[in-house]
């Protein structure tokens, strides 16, 4: 196993920095080269942060009882006082960068970067983290003049390209998504009369099914089945209002095989039974 790593005082100091707003305790580089297995089993956790980065290679991390997998070019982050367990595998080629911190804003530093409540974020491979990972980590082996200053800087500019990195990644994920909603949408209007499977749908579009619905109905504020219905539904009045077509057709052109089924949603939606809206307005 490789290892490159620096800190504030010679050792890896466990300490609440409560008198400045960030403070860089220690950071390190490693990787596995022969060992196959590397754990970290702090049951206490820490008195201070730990966020590790991802190079190369993946992780297995233990958060509040779920197992989360953290591959490369993300980032995890664990708070002050919470167990910690996490390993590796030699067979993933593990390659990362850790460091921890402490400090008297760092839950407003993270809140206002986008980088909290959420622990993992997605915030790509770039050469920009590894120089100022390396930046840090000689910092604090050297010791020059205002060492420590300067590591909370590359520190702090670190965060800040990674909250960046992190939010366009977000964005491009909603357009994607949004993308999707607006294809389902288009659906719901030329293809009407057939079945349609909110399960099946989402699942293509690698989306669980209530984040589907929640998505659907921010943009469009209804459900997906309500919205399918309406619709349906609207295409109904307009065929029972200037065709000839009876009831038990119309109902089978918007997607229904029961007229009677049909009826009720009718009435349901517009307080007429499909041969009173007839009536009314042919």
């Amino acid at each position: 196993m490789l290892i490159i790593s620096g800190s504030l005082y010679n050792s890896e100091s466990d300490f609440v920095d409560d008198q400045s707003p960030l403070t860089v305790t220690s950071c390190g580089h490693y990787s596995l080269i022969k060992r196959p297995r590397f754990v970290t089993n702090r049951p206490a956790g820490r008195k201070d942060y730990q966020l590790l980065y991802f190079l190369n290679g993946k992780g297995s991390f233990v958060h509040e009882g779920n197992t989360i997998t953290v591959p490369e070019g993300h980032v995890f982050i664990y708070y002050p006082g919470e167990p910690q367990y996490y390993e590796y595998y030699l067979s993933d080629s593990p390659d990362l960068y850790w460091i921890h911190f402490t400090g008297n804003d760092i839950p407003g530093i993270l809140e206002r970067l986008g980088l909290s409540p959420s622990r993992l974020h997605r915030v790509k491979v770039k050469d920009t983290y590894r120089n100022l990972f390396d930046k840090i980590i000689r910092e604090l082996q050297l010791k020059q003049n205002h060492f420590d200053k300067l590591a909370n800087i590359y520190f702090y500019e670190l965060l800040t390209l990674m909250s960046r990195a992190a939010m366009e990644d977000s964005q491009q994920q909603n357009i994607y998504k949004y993308e999707q909603i607006e294809r389902a949408i288009q659906v719901f209007h030329t293809e009407y009369k057939m079945p349609f499977s909110i399960e099946d749908y989402a699942r293509q579009c690698n989306m669980s099914v209530s984040w589907f619905a929640r998505v659907f109905r921010r943009q469009t504020g209804l459900s997906p089945q309500n919205y399918l219905t309406n619709v349906r539904i609207n295409k109904a009045k307009e065929l029972l209002a200037s065709s000839s077509y009876n009831i038990g057709e119309i109902a089978e052109i918007v997607g229904y095989q029961n007229p009677l089924y049909f009826s009720r949603i009718f009435k349901k939606y517009t307080g007429f039974s499909p041969s009173e809206y007839k009536r009314k307005h042919s």
